[in-house]
């Protein structure tokens, strides 16, 4: 079920990479640390796993050493288009191929830095993307992840005002849980795969591993008059008139529920609550009632691969 059933395109509009919205979950000066931490100065060569429409890889080049060069890999060749127009803004060199991550299309020792974002959890096996991120970058190279733990953030996405029924949360968490852990049964990766991270490096024996969380609220208040804030509201907006989940549609979430363990006959009664919590969400996102202020969960996890001895 690549890209949740939905074609390239389709997908590309659902998340978000038609503008600048998936920048809004970093603040540069955070970004600046972590490079200085990372030391991505020292970076010649990089590589975006699961590039997308090439935000991630676009925005850590604004951290790269002038004549570094980015290369971005994905597996769906309909993103790679957008990502090689949208690098027209960036003064670095970037390359675009198509590849899968749990099998690039590099040879061993080939990056200084291997990075991702929100690639792991969609993964079937997070930890053979992960060994294909280390084989390919050279001895004393970064790799460096970052993922989110999108069970916390369901949590944290329905904790707003106006408050729905705390009854109603807790059975769309659930709801939420089941379609985890379907899709996870059904080998679509693991969307909570964020907080797995140390142990995935650790096994990966990788040296100078460090874990650190964004910093970044997602918050929401009247008049939405932050950039940021306009871009969720235009996000929110593209596709209000839709019936759609956190899972894709109605066909796609049922199946991830059922896959999780769900009961059958209880899926379209919590379809239905999970319709009637966003259209409540966009009525009052347009009436100017909404706020939120939730962090969003994303860590970025990083190690080094040993020089050979």
């Amino acid at each position: 079920m690549k890209n949740l059933g939905f074609d390239a395109e389709r997908y590309a509009s659902l998340a978000g990479f038609e503008s600048d919205w998936r920048d809004t979950w970093w603040h540069q000066d955070t970004l600046e640390l972590m490079a200085a931490r990372l030391r991505l100065s020292e970076v010649g060569r990089a590589l975006d796993v699961g590039c997308g429409a090439g935000h991630w890889g676009q925005r850590l080049s604004t951290l790269l050493p002038e004549g570094a060069t980015v290369t971005g890999v994905d597996h769906e060749p309909g993103f790679l288009d957008a990502a090689r127009a949208r690098a027209e803004r960036f003064p670095h060199a970037f390359t675009y191929v198509e590849g899968a991550a749990e099998a690039l299309p590099f040879g061993d020792d080939t990056f200084d830095l291997v990075t991702c974002q929100t690639v792991l959890i969609h993964v079937a096996d997070a930890e053979v993307a992960l060994r294909e991120m280390v084989r390919v970058t050279k001895p004393g190279g970064v790799i460096a992840a970052a993922e989110p733990d999108n069970l916390f953030n369901a949590l944290a996405f329905r904790r707003h005002e106006p408050a729905p029924p705390f009854e109603e949360t807790l059975a769309l968490l659930d709801f939420e849980r089941r379609c985890l852990d379907g899709k996870r049964a059904l080998g679509q990766g693991d969307s909570a795969a964020g907080d797995r991270l140390p142990q995935l490096l650790e096994a990966l024996g990788l040296e100078d591993r460090r874990v650190y969380k964004n910093d970044r609220c997602a918050v929401l208040s009247p008049p939405y008059a932050t950039p940021a804030e306009r871009m969720t509201v235009e996000q929110l907006e593209a596709h209000a008139d839709e019936a759609l989940s956190r899972w894709g549609d109605e066909a796609t979430a049922r199946t991830l529920y059922r896959a999780g363990g769900g009961e059958p006959s209880e899926f379209d009664a919590l379809w239905e609550l999970e319709q009637r919590s966003r259209r409540r969400l966009i009525e009052d996102t347009r009436a100017g009632r909404h706020r939120f202020t939730g962090g969003l969960c994303m860590y970025l996890a990083s190690g080094r691969k040993p020089h050979r001895r």
